[in-house]
């Protein structure tokens, strides 16, 4: 029997912020700064960057004025390993206090992100609106099925209360 989500980790490029910056400013996606404070559960974020070290990520957050939300964060680069691999999932939760069947992983891919938590014994909410939806994505739900899917970043709270202690 699966427990109650006790916190929840994040993807980071189109789930909470816009993939592409313009003249080095950050944008949240739709969402993001209404909703990150309304959660009580601690928080993470777990990126596949190409480039990206924890420390870059950590400034990319605090210039999207988001950091003081999480208490982790996990990238591909430092993992030495990208989603959906499973080297990636289990350097993310040696970062972190829970057990893979206590988080929930928030996401916009379906290839790499539910792909990667889902074999991995971790729940995930899959974004579904079109602004979440990144250009690389190669599967769809006829090839992997997310445990969630949510229309909006707004309806997170609600799924949270329904799953959570």
């Amino acid at each position: 029997m699966r427990r109650f989500v006790k916190a929840v980790a994040f993807d980071f490029g189109h789930t909470l912020v816009h993939e592409q910056t313009v003249d080095d400013c950050i944008q949240l996606m739709p969402g993001v700064g209404d909703i990150l404070p309304r959660i009580i559960l601690p928080m993470a974020v777990w990126a596949n960057t190409r480039t990206a070290a924890e420390a870059v990520l950590w400034d990319r957050l605090k210039a999207a004025q988001i950091e003081q939300y999480f208490s982790c964060v996990a990238t591909s680069i430092d993992a030495g390993f990208r989603k959906p691999a499973p080297e990636f999932f289990q350097f993310a939760l040696s970062k972190w206090p829970f057990a893979e069947d206590e988080i929930l992983f928030v996401c916009n891919q379906l290839n790499t992100d539910v792909l990667g938590g889902e074999s991995f014994g971790i729940r995930t909410a899959w974004l579904s609106a079109p602004e979440f939806r990144g250009d690389d994505e190669t599967m769809s739900l006829d090839d992997v099925k997310p445990t969630f899917t949510l229309s909006r970043f707004a309806d997170l709270p609600s799924l949270l209360e329904q799953i959570s202690i």
